[in-house]
């Protein structure tokens, strides 16, 4: 992976999976119909703020956005338990040390 910036096949493509076109993309992010077509012609974003619009908008991140694919995110404990750990439902029990010392079901 390079870090090549993609913004122009990326929101081309995105926008034409989504059927957005630039007047409606503009319209539902407020960044201008010309910003985003000079995003188009392959002109890096001068500012992540629009970038940031654009991308929520389009359900990606900014980096996947500019660049065309995201860097692999560490995994919280959260995920460590639920996705490596447990291929299924499990149930835990978490004993708080307080005044009756009771179990709770989660």
């Amino acid at each position: 992976m390079t870090d090549e910036i993609k913004i122009d096949k990326v929101l081309k493509h995105l926008m034409k999976q989504k059927g957005f076109t630039f007047k409606r993309l503009s319209e539902a992010t407020g960044v201008p119909e010309s910003t985003l077509k000079t995003w188009s012609s392959g002109i890096e974003p001068k500012s992540l703020i629009p970038a940031k619009k654009v991308a929520r908008a389009l359900g990606i991140s900014v980096e996947y956005l500019i660049f065309g694919y995201e860097e692999k995110e560490i995994l919280s404990l959260n995920d460590v338990l639920t996705k490596e750990l447990f291929s299924g439902w499990c149930k835990v029990t978490i004993e708080v040390p307080s005044k009756g010392n009771k179990s709770e079901d989660i």
